[in-house]
């Protein structure tokens, strides 16, 4: 059964609208390597993915569509260390996982379920630097020798024009100039963006741009609110079903690279860091064992293993990026061996000033801190790519 049979990529060709739909996208004439990549995952995927598959990849909303993409995603980059799909667990579903040819440190030859949630972007971050880059041009050409700062705090796609900007900030800065205005702060604002400038008491020296600095806009922390919600109730859900014992693994996986602050990711999963020390490309940060809330630490969710990032690379059409948070305090704990590629987070083990505490699932000895300790290694870069095809 094919996924994307010729009369389905034919009517859709013709169907008139529809240009938002991924689906009706991917039947363009240029997406016939996306397509053919797809079949040759899925098709190695086998049941019970494939029907699955074939069904979420068939719709026209966007949503069910990219659920459906996320999925062979996210199995496929587990695909090369021997994992496979070997059922469907409602509601969701969870996808029962098993891995062929090795097991779970402490569950020997059980089953994992894994979770896909899929995240669409409202916005395109980092799609739009050529506009940013045509303001800052344009601002460079203002009529005026005093250095300003540039804050983006909402930019959305959109036909942007940014001569507009350059002749308001004309006018601030001629009023600046001749004392008409209080202060070192301007806005601009309309329903696309919202720019405020700040000025920074220097002049511009020969040849040298009015335009001192750029910052934002900032998606980490707005990344992040949409992110964990969504996370801990997925970890709730798993909590509260038959299946709770049974190690999860989450992946989100979103269609556009995730913008995401990794120091608050670490927060959230691992609590807050009392050291970090960087060597080389590896960065080692170490955990206290108590006074610190997250989710990896919640005794509520120990048979959470990990959580994957899976995200689209759009300049590349089989890419996609894989990075993966190992839970070290998990009952059935994952290791870099378990998953096919570097592992982002890795647990080495307690610091210097904890080596005589136990592991952590054991019973933990007081230390003078009244905490045990914890060190993680992370690797530097943004992940592997992954080739889909």
């Amino acid at each position: 059964m094919d996924l994307f049979p010729d009369r389905l990529v034919s009517d859709l060709e013709r169907l008139p609208g529809a240009g938002h739909s991924y689906l009706k996208q991917l039947c363009a004439p240029d997406g016939t390597v996306l397509r053919a990549g797809l079949e040759r995952v899925v098709s190695r995927l086998g049941e019970p993915m494939r029907g699955r598959a074939s069904e979420l990849l068939s719709s026209l909303e966007n949503r069910r569509f990219f659920q459906g993409f996320a999925e062979v995603a996210a199995l496929a980059s587990l695909e090369p260390a021997g994992w496979r799909a070997t059922g469907l667990c409602p509601p969701g579903p969870r996808i029962e996982i098993t891995r062929v040819g090795g097991a779970l440190s402490g569950a020997a030859s059980a089953p994992m379920l894994l979770s896909v949630l899929a995240f669409l972007h409202q916005t395109r971050p980092g799609g739009e630097e050529e506009t940013r880059r045509r303001l800052i041009e344009a601002l460079a050409r203002v009529s005026s020798r005093q250095r300003f700062g540039v804050l983006v705090r909402r930019w959305l796609p959109h036909d942007f024009n940014p001569e507009p900007v350059r002749r308001a900030i004309e006018l601030w800065l001629g009023q600046v100039a001749n004392g008409q205005w209080e202060g070192r702060y301007a806005a601009y604002e309309d329903e696309h963006i919202s720019l405020e400038f700040c000025l920074t008491g220097e002049r511009a020296k020969a040849r040298q741009s009015p335009v001192a600095l750029t910052l934002g806009p900032f998606y980490a922390h707005r990344t992040l609110e949409v992110l964990e919600p969504r996370v801990v109730a997925e970890l709730d859900r798993h909590v509260a079903s038959a299946e709770r014992n049974l190690p999860l693994l989450i992946a989100c996986a979103a269609d556009q690279p995730w913008a995401v602050n990794e120091g608050y990711l670490r927060d959230f999963l691992y609590g807050r860091a009392r050291r970090i020390s960087r060597e080389g490309g590896v960065r080692e940060v170490e955990f206290s064992g108590s006074g610190s809330v997250s989710v990896f630490r919640d005794p509520l969710y120990a048979s959470v293993a990990g959580l994957l990032l899976v995200d689209r690379r759009p300049t590349v059409s089989m890419a996609m990026g894989v990075r993966a948070w190992l839970n070290p305090w998990a009952t059935h704990r994952l290791t870099p061996a378990d998953i096919p590629f570097c592992c982002f987070a890795e647990d080495v083990g307690c610091s210097r000033a904890a080596r005589a505490l136990p592991p952590l699932g054991g019973e933990a000895a007081a230390d003078p801190g009244g905490a045990s300790l914890r060190v993680m290694r992370w690797h530097e870069g943004s992940g592997p790519r992954m080739e889909l095809g």
